[in-house]
């Protein structure tokens, strides 16, 4: 007697856009969004997240959805008043109907194999937390440039030692190639509100310290640092140590392996080096000499 095969279906994916004045770049955004989620053949839903915006972002979005039937039907634009990429981005996620979250930020780009580069990995490691793939950037003077990232980013799987692969390289994990589902970030309560600079790492560690992550080292966004209102363009004296505060504070976390304890003391060691000016600090760059060399 033979038995059917019985297969799961494909979970819906929430693609969680947070937009504040980003009316030159967000049609892109929510184009690519909609161009990679078809070619993956998923039910989705675009959660767009209007933060406050006064510059017509909304109007934009708004004309888009207009614009085809097919779109209006995947668009879910939600306003608020202006509270930061972390509240828009955990707006966005409560919102979402979908299993599967997946971040873009409003004005960065997708390859169109990430969904389903993304789905792929979360059929094949289901028990993971996070999922990331790699990514390009278009730098501040319209040139492209590729990145070599940090410890184990070579190998496609669950990382060895996350922590230290975040504080070894460029952010291994970034607002544009995250995903995750929906029930892990209700478990990690999603992004500090209230933090200006490192949000999203506390977000990615939060999940981190919840189970394995998940990376594959094919490029699946390109990440715009020329675009206009970038938080990382803005200069002065800002308090940049919320990340590794966060750190010092998992490890005191119940739960926490002693592996994981010591990849985590060492990128504590590392932001407090580059937080005293000991060593300069790659989070989003890759030094030249390894760019040279590739």
């Amino acid at each position: 007697m033979t038995h059917p095969v019985v297969t799961k279906p494909t979970p819906v994916v929430s693609v969680v856009i947070p937009l504040y004045q980003k009316t030159r770049h967000i049609a892109a955004a929510i184009c690519v969004a909609y161009r990679s989620c078809s070619l993956a053949d998923v039910a989705f839903e675009l959660v767009v997240v209007d933060d406050g915006s006064t510059d017509g972002s909304s109007e934009v979005v708004r004309d888009w959805a207009a614009g085809d039937p097919a779109h209006a039907s995947v668009l879910h634009l939600i306003r608020q008043e202006n509270q930061g990429a972390a509240a828009a981005r955990n707006a966005g996620w409560k919102a979402a109907r979908g299993e599967v979250i997946l971040f873009l930020d409003a004005d960065d780009t997708w390859e169109d194999h990430h969904v389903s580069e993304m789905l792929v990995l979360m059929a094949e490691f289901p028990e993971a937390a996070l999922y990331a793939d790699a990514w390009d950037e278009i730098s501040f003077d319209r040139t492209a440039k590729q990145h070599v990232f940090g410890i184990g980013s070579d190998r496609r799987g669950p990382l060895a030692c996350f922590f230290e692969t975040m504080s070894s390289g460029p952010m291994i994990v970034s607002s544009s190639t995250a995903g995750t589902w929906k029930r892990c970030l209700v478990e990690s309560q999603g992004f500090p509100e209230g933090v200006r600079f490192g949000e999203d790492k506390i977000g990615w560690g939060r999940l981190a310290l919840l189970g394995d992550v998940v990376w594959s080292p094919r490029i699946g966004a390109i990440w715009d640092k020329s675009a206009d209102n970038r938080s990382d363009k803005v200069v002065g004296s800002v308090p940049r140590s919320a990340w590794r505060d966060f750190l010092i504070k998992a490890l005191d976390g119940p739960e926490v392996s002693t592996a994981t304890q010591g990849n985590i003391r060492t990128a504590v060691a590392v932001e407090n080096a580059w937080l005293s000016g000991e060593i300069t600090h790659f989070g989003h760059e890759t030094p030249a000499l390894f760019t040279e060399a590739r």
